[in-house]
């Protein structure tokens, strides 16, 4: 889960009111894997926040399981409110969209219209149904890690009457029901199994079925327990095989990277809170976080390492980072990966001064690593890639995402996945084609939009056009999408077998490094 706009605005009124080439990693004698890969997926969130946000089921008939919604209330409604009671009605509201949050009666059309939702600025309804899931499988997704998420600061702030029997605001009690909801989901079908290890997701492709890894995200990791006895438990039982290790506020194990005010604020909040004398991230002058991973930090982290784990440095502070780099030398370079992630340079410069954006000198790391990463398919407007080949000229749409993408391929030379994020509280690539409103309109510059609308040519005719990247069935319109736009896409169509050898590369005893990222080239990259 990452923040946004939406999500922020909330919490402001809460607190108002009280990649590697693939040749660079040993060959195995399984057979390839076929397909892409989206390795940052909530797809169970509709337990997390004790049941209280997402409206809609993972599960179950289509007309059951994303149902047209209540549009919510002046007195709650069935999902997404909090109590800032009619102040919801503002969650979400970004150029282009007033989101689908609060009252949105407009927006209310689930199945079978999807007028409403599920559509690119969807953040409070189920964006992975398994119709759609199954979709995204048919049309080429052969991989994804499930993330049980959860933050239990916007848990604490929903209605009581909202929040579902036997669900409450504890992190590691919500992330074991998501991955039993993930076991459970796999074994009663026939498409789809849980990996275990890299020789099983090349097993699960052999078979044509779809292959998932299990993941934690949360802030509160192992509460206050013998995280080596959890790190054993969540393994052994739940399968999990990747752990982030901080999420939003620093915690027992590592420093995070900042980003918007608000969970600046929330960490002050959480330090008074634990009687930290420290109160607030210890930011140096450019506004990164000093603290790195802890003692215990570097301890799990060896213990991860020593289960052949996926590391994933998503929302590390860049010091945590470089300890984390230095103990994956130890190991004669242990890859790790970032699972969702914006590329820095590309970026507009404000946002470039998140931390949380990742800087070409971490995405040098990675590569000398072996390790790969999943880019974010978000609704950014960014700078113009020169030698992308596409014109940046619709804000936030896929010609924004290839821009990133091509930066990442062409200029930096690291292998990258999809990294939808879905179900994380953030809206995904916008459409080209469409209402005026919305089409185009991440630089939230009417003019620009409606100049760079009028631009657009040689639609899908798909949903995709119109709804944008609104549920994980359309992911596989994001590669065609790119293909008609002229970009190579060879790499992000097989990044399900580029993930599965860095795996392997974990299980390496021969792996040496750093590998070579000599043809690094940070150029190209112009404010338009």
């Amino acid at each position: 889960m990452k923040g946004i706009s939406g999500f922020s605005f909330l919490l402001s009124i809460i607190l108002l009111f009280t990649f590697v080439p693939l040749s660079a990693v040993a060959q195995t004698e399984g057979s390839p894997v076929t397909g892409f890969a989206d390795i940052h997926i909530h797809q169970m969130a509709e337990f997390a926040y004790a049941g209280a946000w997402f409206h809609g089921s993972h599960k179950g008939p289509e007309s059951v399981a994303l149902k047209k919604c209540s549009g919510g209330s002046l007195l709650g409604g069935d999902h997404a409110r909090t109590v800032a009671g009619p102040l919801n009605e503002l969650l979400g509201s970004v150029p282009g969209t007033d989101g689908d949050t609060g009252w949105h009666f407009y927006k209310r059309y689930g199945y079978p219209k999807y007028t409403g939702w599920p559509r690119w600025d969807t953040i409070a309804h189920q964006q992975v149904w398994e119709g759609h899931l199954k979709q995204a499988h048919d049309n080429g997704l052969s991989l994804y890690i499930m993330s049980a998420v959860d933050f239990k600061p916007l848990c604490d702030v929903m209605p009581k009457k909202n929040k579902k029997p036997g669900l409450r605001c504890n992190e590691m009690s919500s992330v074991q029901v998501q991955l039993q909801a993930a076991i459970d989901f796999a074994a009663e079908r026939n498409w789809i199994s849980i990996a275990r290890s890299p020789e099983e997701a090349r097993e699960i492709n052999d078979e044509g079925k779809l292959a998932v890894i299990l993941a934690i995200e949360v802030t509160q990791l192992f509460d206050d327990d013998n995280w080596a006895e959890r790190l054993n438990y969540y393994y052994d039982h739940y399968h999990v095989r990747s752990i982030q290790l901080g999420h939003q506020l620093d915690n027992r194990f590592t420093g995070v990277a900042p980003h918007h005010f608000i969970f600046k604020l929330f960490q002050f909040i959480d330090d008074i809170n634990n009687g930290d004398s420290n109160l607030g991230f210890d930011l140096d002058d450019e506004g990164k976080n000093r603290k790195g991973l802890t003692s215990e930090g570097m301890d799990l982290i060896r213990a991860m390492m020593d289960k052949k784990m996926i590391l994933d440095i998503a929302h590390m502070s860049e010091r945590a980072i470089m300890d984390l780099y230095d103990i994956s030398i130890e190991y004669n370079y242990y890859p790790f990966i970032l699972s969702h992630g914006h590329l820095r340079s590309i970026m507009l410069d404000k946002k470039q001064k998140e931390e949380k954006t990742t800087p070409d000198s971490v995405i040098r790391l990675i590569r000398e690593t072996g390790g790969m990463i999943g880019l974010r398919t978000a609704p950014d407007q960014v700078k113009t890639y020169t030698r992308s080949g596409v014109p940046n000229d619709c804000d936030g749409s896929s010609k924004s995402f290839a821009q990133a993408y091509q930066y990442g391929v062409k200029g930096l030379k690291v292998d990258i996945a999809f990294a939808s994020d879905f179900n994380g509280f953030i809206q995904q690539t916008r459409p080209r084609f469409g209402s005026k409103k919305e089409t185009c309109a991440a630089s939230g510059d009417n003019k620009r939009r409606d100049k760079q609308r009028n631009l657009q040519k040689n639609p899908l005719g798909t949903p995709f056009d119109y709804q944008g990247f609104g549920h994980i069935g359309l992911e596989g319109d994001i590669v065609r999408e790119l293909k008609n736009l002229g970009v190579e896409t060879s790499g992000l169509e097989n990044s399900a077998e580029t993930f599965v050898r860095v795996w392997e590369r974990c299980y390496d005893q021969n792996r040496v490094g750093p590998l070579d990222t000599s043809d690094f080239d940070t150029s190209g990259i112009v404010d338009e």
